[in-house]
């Protein structure tokens, strides 16, 4: 067996599996016993786990699709992988697995450093297999992370939920993300609960909010900060969500209050001290999630730009004092890029929720 820096290790395919990607199919009960041959089968792997990382999927293509997200993940995070992807219909056997790893040459290249993947195809949704299948195979004393990718359903429920530390999603997946919300709070506000939330829409608009900050930094630009009775936020189709997340933050962070949703998710009326506010929401196709945001007001001009093929945001602010520009990297794109880089900071999950709360006004 040989590896490189973008590898993954594998025993050998069982022959004529229809599910591509995710290694060896072993039997369930032989897990343990096969990651450990996998191990013994090559003395320059070295595993590596520093945390538990799982991906639940209801997609056709989630084995494969996950895989591939698991790969680069284990690029920056070593970890034990757990992939699992859900079928609700009733099949047998009820549960397969496999087991690959993913491996990256350590110093001076004479050692590979690996983290294993063990994949299941769960077929039907019993009451707690999901959760039985996850805690059976994790290793105990690391932390696990939970990328869930789409609509809760059955199988997010307490036995599950209480026991994972961070939580993974992506709202702007949902046809009806206020239902969810819902789901999501009463989950985090469970008794038993303790997990924090990385919404990847969130973090879709990270560097804009830092950007944004940035240009009150400016001592003639933040005194002018009162005087802004209009906001405007360009938002590409399908990713509305992250513009209601980052004009929250903004009107969070500013002082601004809700006053009335004129049309929801289209035009807001804050309050800004005692001067009425108007913030608008566009839809354009951009890749740029929010490819721009204006702020106006009596002698000032701050205008957020983020074009398709740009790794910065471009700054522009105009006072009486002057004029001045400036740009802030904003490297993430994909979602995994996004989940990499959230991976490596802390969770601000109480800021969320309080957010969450402009937002579902916004929508309703």
């Amino acid at each position: 067996m040989t590896s490189t820096a973008t590898e993954s290790a594998t025993l050998p395919k069982q022959t004529g599996s229809p599910i591509p990607g995710p290694g060896e199919e072993v039997p369930v009960c032989g897990i343990e016993r096969h990651l450990k041959a996998l191990w013994d089968s090559n003395e320059a792997m070295t595993r590596a786990s520093l945390m538990n990382f799982a991906i639940v999927s209801g997609s056709a293509d989630g084995m494969e699709a996950g895989t591939a997200l698991i790969q680069e993940v284990t690029r920056e995070h070593a970890c034990r992988a757990l992939l699992l992807v859900v079928d609700p219909s009733e099949r047998e056997p009820p549960l397969r697995a496999w087991i690959t790893a993913h491996c990256q040459l350590g110093d001076g290249g004479n050692k590979s450093i690996c983290s294993e993947q063990i994949s299941f195809l769960v077929h039907g949704s019993g009451q707690s297999i999901l959760a039985n299948t996850i805690f059976a195979h994790v290793d105990s004393d690391l932390p696990l992370t939970v990328w869930w990718q789409g609509n809760f359903n059955g199988n997010w429920e307490p036995h599950f939920f209480t026991e994972i530390d961070r939580l993974v999603i992506d709202s702007s997946e949902w046809v009806d993300p206020l239902t969810q919300f819902s789901i999501l709070r009463r989950s985090w506000r469970h008794t038993a609960s303790d997990f924090s939330v990385n919404d990847i829409a969130w973090t879709r608009v990270l560097s804009l909010r830092m950007a944004l900050a940035a240009c009150f930094d400016d001592p003639a630009a933040l005194a002018l900060l009162p005087q802004v009775d209009a906001v405007e936020i360009t938002c590409a189709a399908g990713h509305t969500l992250p513009g209601h997340l980052f004009a929250a933050w903004a009107a969070f962070r500013a002082g601004w209050k809700l006053q009335e949703v004129v049309v929801a998710g289209v035009e807001i009326h804050f309050t800004n001290g005692g001067r009425k506010l108007r913030l608008r929401f566009h839809e354009v196709s951009s890749v740029s999630p929010v490819p721009s945001v204006c702020l106006r007001g009596p002698g000032l001009d701050v205008q957020l730009t983020h074009g398709d093929d740009s790794p910065f945001i471009h700054a522009r602010v105009a006072t009486p004092a002057g004029t001045f520009e400036r740009l802030t990297p904003c490297p993430c794109r994909t979602p995994v890029e996004l989940v990499i880089e959230r991976l490596r900071r802390g969770c601000n999950t109480r800021l969320y929720f309080t957010l969450l709360q402009m937002v579902e006004r916004i929508m309703a």
